[in-house]
């Protein structure tokens, strides 16, 4: 949190990295979404604002999308993120677009 990367964010994606460090549980790293209906009990946010606080986020590398979002005949899908200073976790059957790893993508 020392770090200028975090200090600097906009209250927006302060919000959104809590969002989605709410929903890491020690082993889904990978797997962490953030979408408009979540962030509804979260006080909501428009999706303008949701899609530039995510952009803010991968840009200062705190996060990284690993599926972006699509829809298919079968139904839509949201997308995914991990938070960069832990090592992605396995997550089969959620068609992540990079592979888990045992190290950070980011140092702290």
């Amino acid at each position: 949190m020392e770090h200028p990367d975090f200090r600097e964010l906009t209250p927006s994606a302060n919000k959104v990295l809590m969002v989605l460090g709410y929903q890491y549980n020690g082993r889904n790293n990978g797997d962490l979404a953030a979408t408009k209906s979540m962030l509804k009990s979260w006080g909501g946010m428009a999706d303008g604002t949701l899609a530039k606080a995510l952009r803010q986020l991968k840009e200062r590398n705190l996060v990284l999308c690993t599926r972006h979002s699509y829809r298919r005949r079968d139904g839509q899908k949201c997308a995914l993120y991990s938070l960069t200073w832990l090592p992605i976790d396995p997550c089969p059957g959620k068609g992540l677009e990079v592979k888990d790893s045992s190290t950070a993508r980011r140092r702290l």
